[in-house]
């Protein structure tokens, strides 16, 4: 989970019995059977060697191989051929989510970009239209309503081209 204020942290949860009509006491190894674990990566090196463990599974841009690399000489674990097959799955499931979220970006940039682009392409096509009725001597009230322009946008379009 997305660590708070950057922190690497685990939080564990339980289960825990209340009375609230009379009072039964049941063992606890009958209900206390689910507890939950948070476990937070943080953006920075800790000592805690699980928290390092995990953050090199799940946040680290290392390729597969890189990681049997350092579990082994860092945590002295030695994966089976299955496991490392397993670790290369993960892997490239990893860099296949990030590839479809970075797709996905893209798309979106490109299709907002293009509705800009035709926004500001129409109103650069206005100011043109009332550049050439301003040159050919119409009133800046009618270049205003035939552009849909404002007036004051008009009015400085014909002091930038010394028109008045």
């Amino acid at each position: 989970m997305e660590a708070p204020q950057g922190k690497s942290a685990i939080n564990r949860y339980q289960l825990k019995e209340q009375h609230l009509l009379h009072r039964y006491k049941e063992p606890c190894q009958n209900y206390d059977l689910m507890g939950i674990i948070f476990v937070y990566l943080g953006n920075s090196k800790v000592k805690d060697r699980l928290i390092n463990l995990l953050d090199l599974m799940f946040k680290s841009s290392k390729n597969a191989s890189e990681k049997i690399t350092t579990l082994h000489n860092d945590f002295g674990i030695d994966l089976t051929q299955e496991g490392e097959g397993d670790l290369e799955v993960m892997c490239n499931l990893g860099e296949g989510i990030y590839e479809d979220g970075l797709m996905k970006g893209k798309q979106e940039g490109w299709e907002k970009g293009r509705k800009e682009g035709r926004k500001e392409g129409r109103r650069e096509g206005k100011l043109e239209l009332a550049l050439e009725m301003l040159k050919d001597g119409m009133a800046l009230e009618k270049v205003a309503k035939y552009s849909k322009l404002s007036l004051s946008i008009i009015k400085e379009l014909a002091k930038q081209n010394k028109l008045i």
